[in-house]
């Protein structure tokens, strides 16, 4: 039977999560007071043999900050390292994928536990750092999705898309960058299990400690970047709560909020 994500959510954060979180190889947090609960890991793919897979070391802790101010939802400061060669990513139900160049395929072994994953529930957001059509990360990822879902394109989210209404409501994509005007999504029934951004996402909301923003955001400068955390903020409950905000109580109210926006 396939987990739903909100499923997936309540089962670690009602305890198995932890009883996963104590075995050997599990991440742990002893830095966090005991009586410290995070609804929301930043649970970052590690893969090849360089750091190729880590363009942006602050991002975790920059979300955080962003989460922890504007929502409810407890967020961790510190990035979960999750390894494809080993069951660590059935800890989380989202992950976070990155890069600025080519990189080595995926063994087999971690191709079938990413389609387990998958099929579990989770949610991918794929992130290219480099902001660029063709960028070498942009090919090898591509590469990967044919063998994790043979004979499956990745389509453009519609603008009726639940990630764009789960907090903020949205109509643009930017990152750092805005190359593409919209999202890339999988689905796995009614849910995206998989969401691809070549808009350099995380560039966007990196800051320097205690400094500011690392990077500037073109074309659109700081209302872009506004555009992009509240876009991480839907991202964010899109990956806890799933298609939540598709019910249909939701929808009268969406539907007048979107027509009293200012355009």
């Amino acid at each position: 039977m396939k987990m739903k994500r909100k499923d997936f959510f309540k089962i670690c954060g009602a305890g198995l999560g932890s009883l996963m979180l104590s075995r050997k190889g599990w991440p742990q947090f002893p830095s966090q007071p005991k009586q410290v609960k995070f609804d929301f890991f930043f649970a970052q793919i590690v893969y090849g043999k360089g750091l190729g897979w880590n363009p942006r070391p602050g991002v975790a802790r920059s979300l955080a900050g962003i989460i922890n101010s504007r929502t409810s939802v407890p967020a961790s400061p510190e990035r979960v390292e999750v390894k494809l060669n080993t069951n660590d990513a059935f800890g989380y139900p989202f992950l976070y994928l990155s890069g600025e160049n080519e990189f080595e395929p995926f063994s087999d072994d971690e191709i079938q536990r990413l389609r387990r994953w998958f099929d579990a529930g989770g949610l991918l957001l794929a992130d290219d750092a480099l902001g660029e059509l063709d960028s070498g990360f942009d090919r090898s990822f591509r590469r990967e999705l044919e063998r994790i879902f043979p004979g499956e394109k990745l389509r453009p989210l519609p603008p009726d898309h639940t990630v764009f209404q789960t907090y903020y409501l949205l109509d643009r994509a930017p990152g750092r960058k805005a190359s593409v005007p919209n999202l890339w999504g999988i689905d796995r029934g009614d849910l995206t299990t998989l969401i691809y951004s070549q808009n350099d996402l995380a560039g966007a909301i990196e800051q320097n400690s205690g400094q500011g923003f690392r990077y500037p955001v073109t074309p659109g400068g700081e209302n872009q970047r506004e555009t992009a955390i509240r876009l991480w903020v839907n991202l964010v409950y899109y990956g806890l709560c799933g298609n939540y905000k598709k019910d249909a109580v939701h929808s009268p109210f969406i539907s007048e909020r979107r027509k009293r926006r200012p355009k």
